[in-house]
């Protein structure tokens, strides 16, 4: 086994804040052909990880927006360091930030803006006609999720609920990617340190104390055995 490989994979998957790994990442750049020519936005891009690993492997040029500081600082870090170019990440709030550019792939992971329909059309603004929608969203394993999950997390639709909803609106998926269990507890327990981070810094703050222990409730109780995560790559005709 290359322990320097599997020490720089573990990085990687550090700043990918979705549950998709990065070798299906790839994969899913590959199968929606992204090539050197190919312009990428990435909406609430987090560190910006999916945009750098689509252009160290498919050269695509980027850009990222984020509205949270520290994920836009760490990220231009981690661009600096791998010496990427043609990736450029801003903060800034989706909803105010503006461009007249149109993108031959557009993406969203892990956030819900008023459901999944409402992704859709968020994304449909900024993408060239014939171009492709990426996105990755929590899904439920069951045909009717706890109500406990969905007060949690909102809206939580089955696979096949999804694909109706992606149909509706005139596409189909050409390609997609679902989670590994590992994969969510990298991210379950990547959020939890944070949240243990903060509270050493404010020792005395209860409802942060009570928040940690929902966290950890909510995913073993319910995350665990009734959501999934999925990356689609959906297109028309």
């Amino acid at each position: 086994m290359n322990y320097k490989e599997l020490i720089k994979k573990m990085k990687e998957n550090e700043h990918i804040i979705s549950m998709t790994p990065v070798d299906r990442i790839v994969e899913i750049g590959h199968s929606a052909g992204m090539n050197s020519d190919s312009a990428v936005l990435d909406l609430c891009c987090g560190y910006g990880e999916m945009l750098k690993i689509w252009h160290e492997v498919f050269d695509i040029r980027g850009i990222g927006i984020d509205i949270c500081s520290e994920f836009i600082e760490v990220g231009k870090k981690r661009i600096a360091e791998n010496a990427v170019s043609d990736v450029t990440l801003i903060e800034a709030d989706i909803f105010k930030w503006q461009t007249d550019e149109k993108f031959d792939y557009v993406c969203l992971s892990g956030e819900d803006f008023g459901g999944f329909k409402s992704t859709i059309e968020l994304l449909e603004k900024y993408v060239k006609p014939n171009g492709k929608l990426i996105i990755g969203t929590r899904y439920s394993k069951v045909e009717e999720p706890p109500k406990e999950l969905i007060e949690f997390e909102g809206e939580t639709l089955p696979l096949i609920e999804i694909n109706r909803i992606i149909r509706s609106k005139g596409y189909y998926i050409t390609s997609m990617a679902t989670d590994t269990q590992a994969e969510w507890e990298r991210y379950i327990m990547w959020s939890a340190k944070r949240h243990l981070n903060d509270l050493r810094k404010s020792p005395e703050n209860q409802p942060l104390y009570e928040w940690c222990d929902k966290w950890y409730d909510m995913y073993f109780y319910y995350r665990r055995p009734y959501e999934g995560y999925v990356t689609v790559v959906i297109e028309k005709l």
